[in-house]
């Protein structure tokens, strides 16, 4: 499941280590590029006085940080900033369940605290800083940490853009596009050294580049992208037979991957905006397939469940997709299990299984609970295919092209504007 993350940015410790330590002017970027190997940044604050960091504030705000301003008073800022950001964390613990994971970029020990009670509440906490201003205490108490230098020695210097080059800088040439592939596949394997889901490439690729786009260099999906990295010997691919599509790693590792099978074959033909969706939803690795077999994944993954539970037996991912595609193989007409993991993968992300505790399951082996009907659970997966389409920029007001895409006619219109108009009211 994707890591939600909160960066928290001592900004005084990080400037002045940096300085002390002679590594030159803090790179936010290598910091940011690193952490979007590991997921979503949600929330990112930087404490001190910009005053005095006026040179830094151009690049945080074009990483997105939040600058909360903490004005010296008499030269005594250092606990100024150190509390506030404390009390910041605290309160993202408590109100944003979401976040699952914490950045702590200081080598500061006043911190250990805050650590160890992030950790108490079942919060990773990601510690970041440079080696001769960070105190072991933080080290030991942190779920991992990062060395600043690595980061900077890892992330290549690249000239400063001026405002000429601002437009230009917003899409990427190909060459620029594969350098990204290569770039995000070794950003992700640093942490799990085992092939990674094209789309988890993707989706990562995209934290690092928002309009990072493989139509723009004339591919149809991201698997035709992923081949022609192949060919250049950029990548290597092999077939992920559970979840269908590509599993991507360093070349010459993998064998040689026949080209992914076109599922259109055995789904209903589509063409312009309902095809494009599609193929967006297909690369993130939730292919909508069709109404029918949504149908029959869902409840016959239910009944699964239930009937494990009615055994006192433990539901976990790991072991229910497994025996869901198995009885899926047997209905008429039958599910392959490519599909099966994709209607499960939907429901997972879409956060509709749950923990004994009440939070969305996010582990594999993490038991969970069903706690709604088949059919509110297909209503789920129709509106989390609509948030995902909106979260990547796009207009989903056309409900005659949704129709089409999740239902394969023009008959589903009102059952449309029904989850439109409920995740409005969310939103709101």
């Amino acid at each position: 499941m994707e890591h939600n993350l909160c960066l928290l940015i001592d900004f005084e410790n990080i400037a002045a280590g940096c300085e002390r330590e002679n590594l030159g002017r803090f790179n936010i970027k290598a910091v940011m590029d690193r952490l979007k190997d590991k997921g979503r940044i949600l929330e990112a604050r930087a404490y001190g006085d910009w005053g005095r960091f006026a040179r830094f504030k151009q690049g945080l705000l074009e990483q997105g940080v939040n600058m909360i301003e903490l004005t010296s008073y008499r030269g005594q800022e250092k606990n100024r900033a150190d509390i506030a950001l404390v009390v910041d964390a605290m309160e993202l613990a408590f109100t944003r369940d979401y976040l699952t994971t914490f950045v702590v970029l200081s080598g500061d020990s006043d911190f250990t605290p805050l650590v160890n009670r992030l950790r108490a509440m079942n919060k990773r906490v990601i510690g970041l800083g440079t080696r001769g201003s960070t105190s072991r205490l933080i080290i030991s108490a942190v779920d991992e940490f990062i060395f600043y230098e690595s980061l900077r020695k890892a992330h290549k210097e690249r000239p400063e853009r001026t405002e000429a080059d601002a437009d230009t800088a917003l899409s990427l040439s190909k060459s620029d596009a594969y350098k990204l592939l290569v770039e995000t596949l070794a950003g992700l394997q640093k942490d799990d050294p085992q092939p990674v889901l094209a789309g988890l490439v993707k989706q990562s690729m995209q934290r690092k580049v928002p309009t990072f786009d493989e139509s723009d260099y004339g591919y149809s999906n991201f698997a035709r992208f992923l081949e022609a990295a192949r060919a250049k010997d950029l990548v290597g691919l092999d077939r992920a037979e559970r979840a269908g599509g590509y599993q991507v790693d360093q070349p010459g590792t993998t064998a040689d991957a026949p080209p992914v099978e076109d599922d259109s074959d055995d789904l209903p033909p589509l063409k312009g905006e309902p095809l494009r969706w599609r193929e967006l939803l297909d690369d993130a690795g939730f292919n909508p397939l069709t109404h029918m077999i949504r149908h029959t994944v869902v409840h016959e993954f239910v009944e699964h469940v239930q009937d494990r539970a009615a055994k006192k037996r433990k539901n976990s991912l790991r072991y229910t997709i497994g025996d869901t595609a198995r009885r899926c193989r047997k209905t008429d007409p039958p599910v392959p299990p490519r599909y099966v993991r994709a209607v499960i993968a939907a429901l997972t992300q879409a956060g509709v299984l749950m923990h004994p505790d009440g939070t969305p399951v996010r582990s594999p082996s993490a038991p969970f609970e069903i706690r709604q009907e088949p059919e509110d659970l297909l209503a789920s997966l129709v509106a989390f295919y609509i948030q995902t389409l909106e979260s990547k920029g796009e207009n989903v007001a056309d409900t005659d092209a949704l129709s089409e895409l999740l239902y394969g006619d023009k008959k589903h219109i009102e059952s449309i504007v029904t989850v439109l108009d409920g995740t409005n009211e969310v939103s709101a």
